[in-house]
């Protein structure tokens, strides 16, 4: 990839594992606790969520028109009030039907302008996932531990490294000690566990509240969670103060 920033795809094989969840609230503690900045970019055509869980589902402008060749990147990036540049996509069925091949150049432009290019990918193993995988050097693989979703995330570890994208490593999301163990997911994909994101009401009443977790309640178990993996992929040192595992109790 072109460009000064590092880019990195959020993917899953399916969905339901809180894929856009993990994508957002990395991209907001990385922007909030880390200062870093931040651009996230929602290429989940087909099936957007992202804007709903930002608030930003309205937004005159989105990658649709971008990648049809209607307007610039710059002009369809909103900022969200956590700092994070954010290009979202269209709900609108109408909008579907875009040039994925212009998506390496949109991230490679907005990697120029931002220390790390986030992708909120789509749910699958389509055209739309392996134009992503064209489109950065990294990935963070979602995956909540039931045998289905974990069976998705080995083939997605696969087609990662068949495109040369750096899998830096698995996100156990709604993890509650039941299911396929993490050390097993982990060998199966040949890749570590970034983190743990355990059952936490908070996330979905931040989910409804479009706002990440991290910023709702950010001493819950969730958020710690998160800031915990955003601290491993920018390299910036998090230790969970005894403060913070007081608040967590109350979060």
């Amino acid at each position: 990839m072109v460009g000064n920033g590092r880019t990195l795809g959020v993917f899953s094989g399916k969905g339901g594992v809180g894929k856009t969840t993990t994508a957002v609230n990395l991209a907001a503690a990385l922007s909030l606790d880390f200062k870093r900045n931040v651009a996230l970019v929602d290429t989940n055509i087909s099936s957007s969520s992202l804007g709903f869980h930002l608030g930003m589902h309205y937004s005159p402008y989105n990658i649709n028109h971008v990648l049809r060749g209607e307007i610039s990147v710059d002009k369809a990036v909103g900022i969200h009030h956590s700092g994070i540049k954010v290009l979202p996509a269209s709900i609108k069925l109408q909008d579907s039907f875009t040039k994925q091949y212009l998506l390496p150049k949109v991230v490679s432009y907005m990697s120029k302008y931002s220390e790390f290019v986030l992708l909120d990918t789509a749910p699958s193993i389509g055209e739309e996932t392996l134009w992503a995988l064209r489109s950065v050097d990294e990935a963070v693989l979602v995956t909540t531990p039931d045998t289905p979703s974990v069976i998705e995330v080995i083939k997605l570890a696969k087609l990662a490294n068949n495109y040369n994208v750096k899998v830096l490593g698995i996100v156990v999301n709604k993890y509650n000690k039941a299911g396929v163990k993490p050390a097993e997911i982990a060998n199966l994909c040949q890749s570590k566990i970034l983190g743990l994101i355990p059952e936490d009401i908070n996330v979905r009443k931040s989910i409804e509240k479009n706002t990440p977790v991290v910023h709702y309640r950010p001493y819950s178990k969730a958020s710690l969670a998160f800031k915990e993996i955003s601290s491993k992929i920018s390299g910036d040192r998090y230790k969970k103060s005894v403060s913070d595992k007081i608040l967590s109790v109350f979060s």
